[in-house]
């Protein structure tokens, strides 16, 4: 698997946000913590989305 630069992981980020931003919505500060560690390349997007949902999935239960 290629392992994405800095700056497309910024691009990345910037992308998902925007397109949220259109919905009208916004990332919480756990999101935007860690899409902060993604665009560090400290975690995976993987390890992203699993946190995401990890967290999203706990809170509507």
């Amino acid at each position: 698997m290629k392992e994405n630069s800095r700056l497309e992981r910024q691009k990345q980020v910037q992308f998902a946000v925007g397109m949220a931003a259109i919905d009208g919505g916004k990332p919480s500060a756990f999101t935007q913590n860690l899409l902060k560690q993604y665009e560090n390349g400290q975690v995976s997007s993987s390890q992203l989305k699993q946190a995401i949902v990890e967290k999203y999935t706990r809170a509507s239960q």
